[in-house]
């Protein structure tokens, strides 16, 4: 799946097509996302804070990527990857993913990580990091069937549902930097 260009390659995976965002998905990215918002277990903010014109230019970026899963039209899935914005981070990049209810523990999840990390190895990410609650086990296994590693975690950062939880920061690394020259890399 290439996803250079300004025509993005479409996957069918099963009853869904995965696709590239396109400005015009905006308004289904945002119900997908405050749809998983909504249930406030898996994701920090409770409201989406982007406007569709916002998302519509965050979606333009030419250093982020946004893959979506539809099934019969409707966004059900959101993958974004926001590359570091500064030249001393431009090597990194942020996932963050959401699916909605019924449509979870399908291999979507899989399916679209696997989209973006190709995405990074194409544009030239070394590590992919995101965070995750800690009471969201079935993510942090499969972040971890994926090749993601735990690199620390806040304790106690967030309360959901009167009890502390740990946000836990995971990491894929593409490339291994160490003991090289990063001249390449800049």
């Amino acid at each position: 799946m290439l996803w250079k260009g300004k025509s993005p390659e479409e996957t069918v995976f099963g009853e869904y097509l995965i696709r590239r965002a396109e400005p015009k998905d905006a308004k289904g990215v945002i119900n997908c996302m405050q749809s998983v918002m909504d249930e406030r277990v898996f994701l920090v903010s409770e409201y989406y804070l982007l406007t569709e014109r916002g998302e519509q230019e965050r979606i333009r970026s030419p250093d982020d990527l946004t893959v979506v899963a539809e099934k019969d039209s409707e966004i059900v899935g959101v993958l974004t990857i926001q590359r570091g914005m500064y030249r001393k981070n431009r090597h990194t990049a942020n996932l963050g993913i959401a699916i909605k209810s019924g449509h979870r523990r399908k291999g979507l999840g899989k399916k679209l990580i696997s989209s973006g990390v190709e995405w990074c190895r194409e544009n030239y990410v070394k590590k992919l990091n995101l965070e995750v609650f800690s009471t969201n086990t079935n993510a942090i296994a499969l972040y971890e069937s994926m090749g993601f590693v735990v690199e620390g975690a806040r304790k106690g950062q967030f309360v959901i549902d009167g009890k502390y939880v740990d946000d836990v920061f995971m990491t894929y690394w593409l490339e291994q930097p160490f003991n090289r020259d990063l001249g390449d890399l800049l």
